[in-house]
């Protein structure tokens, strides 16, 4: 007896097919990948140089911004990327009907390097985390913290460009170089796990590292 995944493949396939024909020919995957990559490590490079001098007290302020981020991932993928509603339609547009319905549990990867489009966030989106941030970063700097101003670009920055690649990684053929890596295997199953149609409203929602899952009780263990 064919499976659900089996019998729902051609039309996942032709999903597939028509968002891959809109993609315009000017599209490169790799300059997709590279943009937000190298935009994150300009700024964390920068945002390192101008430390000064700083405390292990205020060191400690960069794992919990990324904590934060962590959290912070676990609710916009639950109230944004799987619920529609205004200003974001098009975010969810972009993650629920077209991402989830491309790709399911047992069935992951991309065929192409042009269904980059289909996985990682539009190339501008890291700028648009670093601007929508910035009120931070900037009243950081008026409380005269300028040392947690800059551990908080750096990690921030460092999230998004995390995310980025752990999220393309998953959706690798899994007997490629990348998908090989015994990380990538123990995460592909947590977020493979989110792709099942009938459990991504309510499990797995984090990307990344599945801190806050594990924190809320959203962590899927059944069968």
């Amino acid at each position: 007896m064919e499976s659900a995944t089996e019998l729902e493949a051609p039309r996942r396939e032709a999903k597939r097919k028509e968002l891959v024909d809109q993609i315009p020919g000017w599209y490169s995957p790799w300059v997709h990948l590279a943009f937000p990559t190298l935009v994150g490590l300009t700024l964390i490079g920068l945002a390192i140089s101008q430390l000064r001098e700083p405390t292990w007290l205020q060191l400690l302020f960069l794992p919990a911004i990324l904590i934060v981020s962590n959290a912070t991932e676990w609710r916009l993928h639950r109230d944004i990327l799987h619920k529609r509603t205004r200003p974001f339609e098009l975010i969810f547009d972009r993650h629920t009907p077209e991402h989830h319905a491309v790709y399911v549990c047992d069935d992951m990867a991309i065929r192409s390097t042009k269904e980059f489009r289909l996985v990682l966030i539009p190339a501008y989106g890291i700028l648009t985390v670093f601007f929508g941030t910035s009120p931070i970063t900037l009243a950081l700097y008026c409380l005269g913290q300028w040392n947690l101003a800059c551990l908080f670009v750096v990690a921030t920055m460092s999230y998004v460009v995390s995310y980025e690649w752990f999220h393309l990684s998953y959706h690798m053929p899994p007997d490629s170089f990348v998908g090989r890596r015994w990380l990538v295997r123990v995460l592909r199953r947590h977020h493979a796990t989110h792709h099942r149609p009938e459990l991504m409203q309510k499990w797995n929602f984090n990307v990344t590292l599945p801190l806050w899952d594990l924190v809320r009780g959203t962590i899927y263990r059944g069968a």
